[in-house]
């Protein structure tokens, strides 16, 4: 009945709110919404909303969305995931630029000596961050084939107040759940013909508490989390000139340097210790020219983007062992045996063209083209180097460097052609078609590679993408649309270039490999009212080349056979487990998405403005096929009840929120493996997630126009839970983000219990 309850009670709430929605068509007088054009399948998070949340990471950002998660791998965060996929699968961009994708492979996941975090940007550099939900690719290019989620990042109006020319902000900021301290810093400068913006935040805290009761012990049983501490620098800088009113110049610079050191107690390698310092760095920067035609009968808008791009992911560990006296009764202490420093380079450059024409009046509507081209080259590489300490005969340290794998060079060009059409005063429409040409073509070795094949041939994807959206405006209230969209996703170069060869495991390349394909169908419902608003998505999407790591089983060839060998019986062949990257022929998820929101003074009188009622909910189911796995990155079911009030004067605010997650079902997390004897077996996966109520509130004060005082307490009641993302997230054999055979490490995995944060905003 537990299970039940929240989906039935949004079930009731929708119908109540369907029938108050017809009623108020005759009784209330409607209203017109000057706001940003919201679709079904996105969520837009404002500055205020971002502000408001306390939102610092990417697990706050999908705190109250659902049918979004975040793909996680411990300390290392991956992405998000959405639409029953998740990683290289949703498209991350800052300002229109894509950030890189995570190269990594099984291989070397289980042994953690690469950092595979997905890239992203600090919210304190953020005005607002825009989520599409479904197959996105006519938008985001390659990589948003479940979704697409874009950064904006600040301007002068975000810092200075309003009737200036100048403004300093400044913040500090605490997060009880990882003991974080956020200091923020900026000043702007706006006039009519100039602007200038500069910020600069500090983040230095811990690892991510647990609500586990575990014991402080090594090794993969360990029952709390490995003592962590982070520091983050994020700068932004941006300015901008009007050499006329027509034509303005502008140029950016944003960039994040991220270190974390980890002493890995959980560390599960017999007899050893790893301490790991795991490093981010990007740097961003942009070049823009913009002109707004004064007296054009056919040009409204044209921008041209000269973008550069360069990235590190790396990791330095240090690996050792333990000291003991001479008899083994006491321990003396580690002794450093190896330096392992792996870093994944990507250095990236686009120019880029966007065109709006003015609106074209025909007997079948009013069209307003908007055309976009542009040319990319990205280069990407990787590189490891080796210490060891003290091992030279004059008592030096020894040094090597190597690689994994050949550099690969992506060539990329695209042009784009979108229509958004007025028929009439009910019909609309956005159509839109992309066409996409990317050249992968691997570079000779920087360094020597101990597992790697010849320099493979280069390989070339087309693909052509498209977007159809139909809207009806039925009333001043009511409006339903449809909308198909399809997406693609190229392999990335370890997926197709990787190999390694030896006797107890292989991965084999596959430069053979399909770039995967989504199409995605949605048809909604809004409304839009005194009363509040209301939104009914379903969806359905079908993924084609469906791209994952097969493990098979194959005959090698034995190097040691001989006729000599054979007589004592053994075979010219043996066999073992070989890893490949394969085209999957196709994967579907539908799903249900509901939003709601009800001002309660238009419902009841006498309840004062400001307060209002919220109910969102979240559902997926889906399925592989030409295999019995599951799409482990559904998210399960999850619906947000909230209660609210802001102080229509914006003084201040006060919001109540509760979250069902939903528990993961066996029969929805199947997955397939093979057993010591080479036995292929389908089971369940081991960790399964329960269901869990959780109660966050949060609000904000404005001391006065220039102070303002924002706090909140979550998980309110302390409660023991585990999500899905974190653990999904756990390797089944690696030395790393592992538990035990008897699950006793799992206590680590849980979420923070109680915790607060605060922060205080200061802008004059």
């Amino acid at each position: 009945m537990t299970r039940k309850f929240p989906l039935s009670f949004g079930a009731c709430f929708v119908a109540i709110a369907l029938q108050a929605y017809a009623e108020e068509q005759t009784t209330l007088d409607t209203v017109t919404v000057n706001a940003t054009e919201v679709k079904a399948n996105q969520i837009k998070k404002t500055r205020k909303a971002i502000q408001e949340e306390l939102i610092a990471d990417n697990y706050d950002l999908v705190r109250y969305s659902t049918d979004v998660g975040i793909s996680d791998n411990g300390r290392r965060n991956k992405g998000f995931a959405m639409r029953g996929v998740e990683g290289n699968r949703v498209g991350i961009s800052v300002d229109g630029v894509n950030l890189p994708e995570s190269e990594e492979n099984s291989l070397y996941a289980r042994y953690g000596n690469f950092n595979s975090s997905r890239l992203s940007i600090d919210p304190e550099l953020v005005q607002g961050i825009d989520i599409m939900r479904g197959a996105d690719s006519f938008n985001a290019g390659s990589g948003s084939l479940g979704g697409s989620v874009n950064y904006r990042t600040l301007g002068a109006d975000d810092i200075i107040l309003p009737g200036k020319k100048w403004g300093v902000l400044l913040k500090n900021g605490y997060a009880s759940k990882n003991r974080e301290w956020t200091h923020t810093v900026g000043t702007a400068y706006k006039d009519d013909k100039f602007d200038a913006t500069l910020l600069y935040s500090y983040r230095n805290g811990h690892e991510m508490k647990s609500r586990g009761t575990g014991a402080d012990i090594l090794g993969s049983a360990r029952g709390i989390p490995d003592p962590s501490h982070h520091k983050n620098h994020s700068y932004l800088a941006k300015i901008g000139y009007f050499i006329t009113p027509a034509h303005r110049l502008s140029a950016s610079f944003n960039a994040q340097k991220a270190d974390n050191f980890v002493d890995e107690k959980s560390y599960q390698l017999a007899g050893l210790w790893r301490e790991s310092h795991d490093i981010s760095k990007r740097y961003n920067a942009n070049v823009a020219y913009e002109y707004f035609p004064e007296n054009s009968s056919w040009l409204s808008y044209l921008k041209t983007d000269l973008d550069w791009q360069k990235t590190n992911v790396g990791s330095k560990n240090y690996k050792g062992g333990y000291r003991y006296n001479a008899d083994f009764t006491a321990y003396a202490g580690k002794s450093l045996i190896e330096i392992q420093d792996t870093s994944m380079n990507s250095r990236f450059m686009r120019a880029s063209l966007r065109a709006d024409l003015m609106p074209w009046e025909t007997r079948f509507g009013s069209h307003q083209f908007t055309l976009r081209t542009g040319i990319s080259q990205k280069d990407f590489d990787n590189s490891n180097e080796h210490e060891y300490p003290g091992v030279n005969s004059d008592g030096s340290n020894a040094k090597d460097s190597e690689s994994i794998q050949h550099p690969v060079r992506t060539r990329s060009f695209f042009a784009q052609l979108q229509d958004n059409v007025v028929w009439n005063e009910i019909f609309s429409s956005q159509l839109g078609i992309r066409y996409d040409w990317d050249e992968l073509v691997p570079q000779d070795l920087k360094a020597f590679c101990r597992a790697c094949s010849r320099k493979p041939a280069s390989n070339t994807f087309q693909s052509l993408s498209g977007s159809l959206g139909l809207d009806a405006q039925l009333n001043d209230i009511w409006k339903v649309g449809y909308n198909i969209s399809t997406g693609f996703r190229i392999p990335t170069a370890s997926e197709m270039y990787f190999s390694f060869n030896h006797p107890a495991g292989n991965w084999i390349p596959n430069p053979d490999l399909k770039a995967e394909q989504a199409l995605n169908q949605s048809i909604n419902i809004q409304a839009e009212h005194q009363l509040g608003t209301f939104g009914l998505n379903l969806y359905h999407t079908r993924y084609k080349n469906f791209l994952t790591e097969q493990e098979s089983t194959y005959k090698k060839w034995n190097p040691f056979y001989n006729p000599y060998s054979a007589s004592y019986g053994q075979q010219a062949y043996y066999t073992t487990i070989a890893q490949q990257a394969v085209n999957i022929d196709r994967a579907r998820i539908s799903g249900v998405e509901l939003t709601s929101k009800v001002n309660l003074d238009q419902v009841i009188s006498a309840i004062p403005q400001g307060w209002k009622f919220l109910a969102n909910l979240g559902y997926a189911k889906g399925k592989l096929t030409g295999t019995e796995a599951s799409l482990l990155s559904i998210q399960p079911i999850k619906v947000i009840l909230g209660i609210g009030y802001e102080d229509p004067n914006d003084v201040w605010g006060l919001n109540f929120k509760g979250s069902y997650l939903g528990a993961k079902k066996a029969k929805d997390a199947q997955v397939v493996q093979y057993s010591a004897n080479f036995v292929r077996e389908v089971k369940a996966y081991p960790y399964l997630n329960g269901s869990a109520v959780l109660f966050d509130l949060y609000g904000f004060y404005k001391v006065n126009k220039n102070i303002t005082l924002r706090a909140g307490i979550y998980n309110m009641f302390n409660r023991k839970y585990h999500t899905w993302d974190t653990l999904r997230g756990i390797n089944k054999i690696s030395t790393t983000d592992s538990v035990d055979k008897d699950g006793k490490g799992l206590e680590r995995f849980y979420a923070p219990g109680r915790n607060f944060a605060g922060a205080i905003e200061i802008r004059f």
